[in-house]
Formats: C-alpha cells, structure tokens, sequence
C-alpha cells in the first residue's frame, strides 16, 4: 500500500490541470456534449426530474403551496445527480478563492458568473471519474491513507485533536466529514488519472535542464539590499533649510559620526528610534532614483543627499545580495510538474472524451447554455 504521505506531490501535478480549467479554460475541462445513450433504469424519452420535492400523500387534495422543493437537480451523470445545493457549494469556494485577488465586488460577481459552466463540467468530469474508480475498485482501501492525510494537516496546522479541528472547519462553513470526503475524491482522481494518463508519459532529463537554461530568469532571485535612513521631511517648511539641515548630518558623518546616531537625533523617519533600518528591498520595488544610488554603492558606503517627493534623505548600504539562480535540484521538482501538466493535457482531454462516451450526462435546462458556452470556449482555446 502507498505511503499515506505520498498523495501529496503527485495530486501537484493532477491539480495543476483540474484547478487550472477554473483559472484559465484547458483541456482538463473539455467534456462532450451529453451522451444520447440513456441508463438502463430510465426510458430514452424520460429526462430527470429536476426538482426533489415533498408533497402530501396522493388521496388528499394537494394544493401547489404545500409543494415544498428541497434542492433541484443541476446535472446527472449516470446513476448520480449533482443538486444546485452541491453546485452553489462549489461555487462559494470559487468565489472565496477568487475573492483573494479579485477585491472589486462587481468584478469579482462578473468573474465567478464567467467561470459557473467550466465549474460545472468540472463537477461533472470529477462525479464520472470517481464512479470509474469505484468501478474498478480504486477506492477500496484508500480510507487509511484519507486519515493519515487529515492526521497530516492536523499536526502542520497545530490543531490539538480531531473534535477541534472539525469545531474550526465549521466556522468556515464545512466539516471534518466534508473534508474527509473532499480528500477522497482527490485521491480518486489522482490514482485514475495515474493510472490511465500518467503511466503513459515520459520526461527525460534532457527536457528538464532544456526547460530550466530556457526560464533562467524565472528562477533567478533578484538582486537585494537592506538599508538605513536619515530622513528630511520638507512638507510645510522652507526646503533651502531642510537640504542645509540635511547637508550638515551628512558632513558629520563623513567626519566619523555613528549612522545609527544620527539618525535617531536628526531623522523624520518612522525608524529613527531603532537607528533608521528600513528593512530589506528587491531590485525593482524602490524609486528609481533612489535604486540607481543604492545598488551602485558597498556595504557600509553612505549616499549623498538624495531628493525625493517629500523631502531628503541619506541612506546607508548595510548589506547587499547580488542575483542568486537558485540552483536546478532546488527547482527540479516545479520544472517536473509543469512539464507532466502540459505533457499531460492532450492525454487527459482522450481519456475524459473516452470515459464520456461511456456515460449518460444530463444537464438541466437552466444550465445548459453555459454548459454548452464553456466547451465552445474551451475548444476555441484548445485551437489556438
């Protein structure tokens, strides 16, 4: 049996394609149009109800109030429904997710209502790929390795014990139960998709340090510096006086002051107390004024006085770091992930258009054109 542990890295790379159809459309999400061959349990006329409903029994007069609708039904595939219950679940994780990025509020709503058809044939691929596992009995012994991993996230998270961790997962409108059953399906997929689209591929070395001396800069660090300040404030005041003010810290300190001292007696600064340290900054986050003074200067070098906006300030260089390439066995891994996703993609669009084609894939009325506009949109993608 697999090391509960294993899951892992390998559902990186099964993620990197599933997820990806919700970020951008892909070939994870291309789905065929439902498949005419219906169950057996249901006559080629009949579509499914599409609505569960409770209603008196047969012998009393029902009047339409007493009707009480308890979900809807989105989608069947096969044996199987997906409610609008199970759809708007899903698609309140996508808004949280997008909501991250997307700060807008009607951004964001025109975002998610863009994305609610690949949502659903992404529901609709995960529903058919694991009754194919449990068809061919993936899942059979895949509920210790489910615990080892909820047992996993427990310890990283510093969560004391089960019945505190699922206190935590219902304040954010989930469950222990629910998370369980998320990890399973996660697996399921990972395995199927293992065994019938991974097994086939192949990524040589050569491909690896091919793609890692392409992307050098993707990997690169760039260069860093930490800096002190003396700052001069000039808002509100004559700024002939302020630059004076600045100009005379800066000849003490060329006559040997302490950096440190001076600013904690002359700076405006927020860090004038602790001595003027303001941190770390990458090449590229500063002014470009100041950026073309500090990356030119030593550790321990202090600059001329330097105008900016809203004043003058002198900085000190305290410690520099010069482009670092992070080494390829540090990014083998990454490089392994995005070469598998993209070798994977073509093999996976067969796979999923195969297992269709075995299936009876119902989608509700309400949902059809944006069922329909997602594979159009996704299939224009594909032919780009």
């Amino acid at each position: 049996m697999r090391k509960a542990t294993s899951w892992r890295q390998p559902l990186l790379m099964v993620a990197a394609i599933f997820l990806l159809a919700l970020a951008t459309p892909s070939a994870w999400s291309q789905a065929a149009r439902p498949v005419p061959a219906q169950p057996q349990t249901q006559t080629p006329t009949q579509a499914p109800s599409q609505t569960k409903t409770q209603t008196p029994p047969a012998s009393q007069n029902v009047d339409p109030k007493d009707v009480v609708v308890l979900d809807e039904i989105v989608a069947k595939v096969n044996n199987e429904i997906i409610t609008l219950s199970d759809f708007n679940k899903e698609l309140q994780t996508l808004r949280n997710q997008l909501a991250e990025e997307v700060r807008d509020p009607q951004a964001l709503n025109q975002e998610v209502q863009k994305r609610r058809g690949t949502l659903l044939r992404n529901l609709i691929d995960t529903k058919m790929m694991v009754q194919k596992a449990e068809e061919l009995g993936i899942t059979a012994n895949m509920d210790v390795e489910v615990a080892a991993a909820l047992e996993d996230i427990r310890k990283e998270n510093g969560i004391p014990n089960m019945d505190v961790f699922d206190q935590l997962l219902r304040q954010h409108g989930s469950s222990l139960e629910e998370r369980r059953s998320q990890i399973k399906r996660e697996m399921t997929v990972r395995t199927l998709v293992e065994q019938f689209v991974y097994s086939k591929l192949t990524l040589l070395t050569p491909e690896v340090e091919a793609y890692y001396k392409q992307n050098l800069q993707r990997f690169t660090e760039p260069a860093e510096v930490e800096l002190a300040e003396i700052l001069f404030l000039t808002e509100g005041k004559d700024k002939a006086q302020v630059r004076k003010h600045a100009e005379e810290v800066l000849a003490r300190l060329k006559a040997g002051a302490v950096f440190e001292d001076e600013a904690k007696k002359s700076s405006e600064g927020p860090t004038a107390s602790r001595g003027g340290n303001i941190g770390t900054f990458k090449k590229g986050s500063m002014a470009p004024t100041l950026e073309a003074v500090v990356f030119q200067m030593k550790p321990g070098e202090i600059s001329d006085v330097i105008e900016t906006d809203y004043g003058f300030q002198i900085v000190k260089l305290i410690n520099k770091k010069e482009n670092q390439v992070k080494p390829l066995a540090e990014v083998r891994p990454i490089i392994q992930n995005e070469l598998y996703t993209k070798k994977a993609a073509p093999e996976l669009k067969e796979f999923l258009d195969d297992l269709r084609s075995q299936s009876y894939i119902y989608v509700a009325p309400e949902f059809k054109k944006e069922y329909d506009d997602a594979e159009q949109l996704q299939a224009g993608m594909q032919s780009n």
